[in-house]
């Protein structure tokens, strides 16, 4: 009988880094990520509606996933390892992109209608926008300072917000401007971050974003007080009765996030960092399940 010892910390720990490898290769995590963004949303909204993250995490992972087939130059600077294994796969990257899109798409037509359709390809509408000059000579919306970063947080912000609402039925109210005003901080946040860790190719590239055009430094002073920004919306919704659970709850994640974005320009270690960052939204979608 043959002898299995079992797996010590350190390689569950390698596992999980090197499965979470694949999934930002596959642009699979970034899906996750919206989902629970939904998914979080949809509490502090107080309505129920299951299928708006599996269609919101679904046309993530097509955008995001077809944005690196797009940005091949800049990741192969920034993240050679994705940059090499989507110019040795680009059918599969191509084919995964568009059946996640096709397939979020038929889901939100089918439990929304056509206004659901139109709120979940907002994120695809901006990515093109982002990525092909509106006119011959000008320049990509995603070379643009603060116009880059703010297209792509307005939108994700707008359909984890609108999404679970048009499923719901519901109207908008004051109650969904500040949900959607804490994920445009939030999504603004994240994607600067990022920044920060691809800060090397967009200079290359004449990407401007925060950290190329202020520097590290001030950039983390920047996104520290948006983070604080969202502290104060989460505590604006606590009056809101359905919304006063998850948002107490949400506190400490915020927080914890705040923590994060505080050591941007003292760590080397902006790979985990970025996951790490991740892993707020990945909170909130727990607090989402718990409530």
């Amino acid at each position: 009988m043959a002898y299995h010892s079992r797996s010590t910390p350190a390689q569950v720990w390698q596992t999980l880094t090197h499965s979470l490898w694949w999934a930002q290769q596959l642009s699979v995590l970034q899906g996750v990520v919206a989902a629970a963004k939904a998914a979080f949303a949809a509490v502090l909204l107080g309505v129920t509606a299951p299928a708006a993250p599996v269609v919101v995490g679904l046309v993530s992972f097509a955008v995001y996933t077809a944005n690196d087939l797009a940005d091949i130059e800049e990741d192969a600077i920034n993240c050679p390892e994705r940059s090499s294994f989507v110019t040795d796969h680009p059918v599969v990257v191509a084919g995964l992109a568009v059946g996640g899109l096709l397939l979020g798409a038929g889901i939100a037509l089918w439990v929304g209608g056509l206004d659901a359709l139109v709120v979940a390809l907002i994120p695809v509408v901006a990515c093109v926008l982002y990525s092909v000059p509106l006119a011959p000579g000008w320049r990509r919306l995603k070379d643009v300072f603060v116009v880059n970063t703010g297209l792509v947080a307005l939108a994700w912000a707008s359909t984890v917000t609108l999404l679970p609402l048009v499923v719901a039925g519901r109207p908008i109210g004051p109650v969904a401007v500040a949900v959607c005003l804490f994920f445009l901080l939030r999504s603004f946040v994240s994607v600067e971050v990022f920044n920060v860790r691809d800060v090397v190719g967009d200079r290359a590239t004449g990407v401007e974003t925060l950290p190329v055009v202020l520097g590290v430094g001030r950039t983390r002073q920047v996104l520290a007080l948006l983070d604080g920004c969202s502290l104060a919306v989460l505590v604006a919704l606590t009056p809101v009765a359905h919304a006063a659970l998850p948002a107490v709850f949400a506190l400490p994640v915020v927080s914890y996030s705040l923590s994060l974005t505080w050591v941007l320009d003292r760590t080397n270690a902006m790979d985990t960092l970025c996951l790490a960052k991740d892993g707020e939204y990945l909170l909130l979608g727990l607090v989402a399940l718990a409530v």
